[in-house]
């Protein structure tokens, strides 16, 4: 496998290029030829007038591409030209195919792409894929596309360009879309591919929760709507500009310990914000931005891992918003890929990664793509990559990079400390001070949820109501503190008998509310009883022995909360009647 990239301003330079006596010789000993070309507008005249010279020289060639945010020849960025990257096999065959995306569904697009991958293509060891991710839903693609048993890698990137979001652009051979998808399936027994992505974003605000969406569409966060946090914390205005100033500050969303960024892509009237990728109803999140450092730190170990495989070629999907965060610094996390194989790619709206029966659209990542044919070695070389950020003795070296670095710490320290303090004062605010079981005012709202869950879906729930018995004639007897002592441990044993979901709260003096999710009458029953129990034959400081009495009931529907609890209460009182020490169902 042998590699050559073209960085392409005028078409007269590329009938040079690939007319030359090397790209010739290489085109004839290659089983197979892949190009690539990354324009950095939407013009598919050029596209094609491209495509066709290098058609000429290249009949057999399979020629796919897009318009990118700047492309990435020899590891570098290049924003004013096309980036043409040919890569010449020696034993692997590549196949391209293409999906219209205005011919169905995007799900049933991506079982139709990997019915056909499944059956036309035989020792698939990779899939690169090309979207239009900001006019099509490609995590409903993706979705139907993770319908086979196996585990090849799949990777690529979303197209398109500063002057046209809206209208990206993909190609294979002479076909272009401004709405679909490109597939480039890699074939045969010989061929190496590894993948792997990182993020390099870190969490800055509170974490909130999205309480409404429609599609790609969030429409409320905290039951506002979700334009609103943009607005807030960063003053970006609902305007035209609103993609180019909130790229950069994607939602951090964790799914199964793992870490993911959704960028938005445009706000409308009613200031609901449009995603590149999924994001689901009632996932919390924290805005996010960039750390330099972070992302060069993990682009190092990246690099270290791909040079351990000893690439022939290495493809990187980049997101747009790390050119935006990085600027002039850019190259510093590119460039040293190219100091271990040739390095090429471009800079994308959403990043493909995963593998063949579970594939993903990302946003704000680095997707980079080592590729070999047989299992050649080459001697290991010890490099000294110039990576400024983290070890370049000037200064005023990338001084832009280290200030947001600096930044992105002191905003990240000072966001830890605001939540220490607030969840402190949230934990004040919500719990008894002396036995730290849920205040009155906590329990209250832990039923009304519970009334308006069970008025929703008809789900039971149980209180119980607590009342230690002679309770006076300990403080009487032994003083305050030793009755502070008693209700203390007596939380304890409380807290020890019920279960996670159920919660405990203290009612008033001695007398204590448990509420009990998911509980009918019986259960509450042998729940109270065995809190009785648990007292009973507890050994309390100077004291010794205590008993506690106990009422339960289930919650009616179409009954006011207090009429529940008035009812708990009169069984207490009958509890209390009949001779303390005893459990009351009403």
């Amino acid at each position: 496998m042998v590699s050559k990239t073209i960085v392409l301003k005028t078409l007269e330079h590329l009938n040079d290029s690939v007319n030359s006596n090397e790209i010739t010789s290489l085109t004839k000993k290659a089983s197979s030829v892949l190009i690539q070309l990354y324009i950095p507008e939407t013009n598919p005249e050029w596209a094609m007038a491209i495509e066709s010279i290098l058609r000429e020289q290249f009949p057999e060639a399979v020629i796919v591409g897009g318009s990118s945010m700047g492309g990435i020849a020899h590891g570098e960025i290049d924003v004013d030209a096309a980036v043409v990257a040919i890569t010449f096999f020696d034993q692997t065959q590549v196949k391209g195919l293409i999906v219209d995306g205005a011919e169905a569904t995007p799900a049933d697009l991506g079982n139709t792409l990997q019915a056909t991958i499944n059956k036309t293509c035989q020792d698939v060891a990779g899939v690169m894929l090309l979207a239009t991710t900001s006019n099509m839903d490609v995590a409903e693609f993706l979705t139907g596309f993770s319908n086979s048993p196996n585990t090849y890698p799949v990777f690529g990137g979303g197209t398109g360009d500063v002057t046209s979001i809206d209208e990206p652009l993909v190609f294979l051979d002479n076909q272009c879309l401004t709405s679909g998808v490109v597939a480039v399936v890699f074939m045969g027994t010989q061929i190496r591919i590894e993948a792997h992505t990182y993020l390099g974003w870190q969490a800055l605000s509170k974490e909130m929760v999205v309480t409404e969406k429609d599609g790609l569409w969030v429409k409320k966060i905290d039951d506002k709507p979700a334009f609103e946090v943009y607005q807030h914390y960063l003053g970006i205005e609902n305007d035209e500009n609103f993609f180019f100033n909130a790229i950069e500050f994607p939602f951090l969303i964790k799914r199964n310990g793992i870490e993911y960024a959704k960028s938005p892509s445009e706000v409308n009237a009613e200031n609901a914000i449009k995603f590149f990728a999924d994001i689901k109803e009632g996932e919390a999140f924290r805005i996010g931005y960039g750390n330099p450092r972070v992302m060069i730190e993990q682009a190092r170990a990246i690099q270290n891992r791909i040079d351990n495989f000893n690439p022939e070629s290495i493809f990187l999907f980049s997101c747009v918003c790390r050119r935006f965060l990085l600027h002039d610094d850019i190259n510093l996390e590119t460039k040293p890929f190219e100091k271990i194989a040739p390095t090429f790619g471009f800079y994308t709206f959403g990043e493909i990664y995963g593998c063949a029966d579970s594939v993903h659209i990302l946003n704000s990542t680095m997707v980079a793509i080592s590729m070999k044919e047989g299992l050649k070695s080459r001697e290991r070389i010890i490099r000294d990559v110039e990576t400024s950020l983290l070890d370049k003795p000037d200064p005023l070296a990338n001084k832009h990079s280290r200030s947001i670095s600096r930044l992105v710490n002191f905003i990240q320290a000072v966001t830890e400390e605001l939540e220490e303090t607030n969840e402190e004062a949230r934990r004040l605010a919500e719990r008894d001070y002396l036995t730290q079981a849920y205040n009155r005012v906590k329990v209250n709202e832990f039923m009304e949820n519970e009334m308006k869950r069970s008025h929703r879906y008809g789900r039971k729930f149980s209180i119980l109501i607590l009342d230690m018995d002679l309770f006076k004639k300990v403080n009487d007897v032994h003083g305050h503190n030793v009755g502070d002592a008693v209700l203390s441990q007596l939380v304890r044993i409380i807290d020890r008998e019920i279960r996670d979901s159920d919660i405990l709260s203290r009612w008033g003096g001695e007398e204590f509310l448990v509420v009990m999710p998911e509980t009918v009458i019986n259960g509450a029953i042998v729940m109270a009883e065995r809190i009785r129990k648990a007292v009973e034959q507890a050994d309390f400081p100077q004291v010794f022995n205590q008993t506690c009495s106990l009422g339960v009931t289930t919650f009616r529907l179409g009954e006011h909360i207090e009429e529940t609890i008035d009812r708990a209460d009169r069984a207490l009182y009958e509890a209390k009647r009949k001779g303390r020490n005893c459990v009351v169902a009403s």
